[in-house]
């Protein structure tokens, strides 16, 4: 992170209390340094502290096989898309 470059943060939150707290360490970050950037994955709370997320938090947010089985595929396809998104955005912070 050099002198002059905004700080690029890549952050995921799965379900509401993570969106909670996530939206929460945006804040913080940002009244340490105006400049942050955020990419990644998260709810309203993230949103309203100006991330735009990838697609719908919901989508992560699933639990018991029943629930699993159905939509596995999807839910591999977005944790695979949401890594590449991490690894071609060169983050500077990686928060999960």
């Amino acid at each position: 992170m050099g002198k002059g470059r905004a700080m690029k943060v890549f952050i995921i939150a799965g379900e509401p209390s993570g969106d909670r707290l996530g939206g929460a360490l945006m804040a913080g970050l940002k009244s340490l340094r105006s400049d942050t950037t955020f990419d990644g994955i998260g709810g309203t709370d993230m949103a309203a502290e100006g991330l735009t997320s990838r697609f719908d938090m919901s989508e992560l947010s699933v639990m018991g096989i029943a629930e699993i089985l159905p939509g596995l595929r999807h839910l591999l396809r977005r944790i695979d898309e949401t890594a590449q998104a991490g690894i071609a955005e060169m983050p500077d912070v990686l928060i999960t």
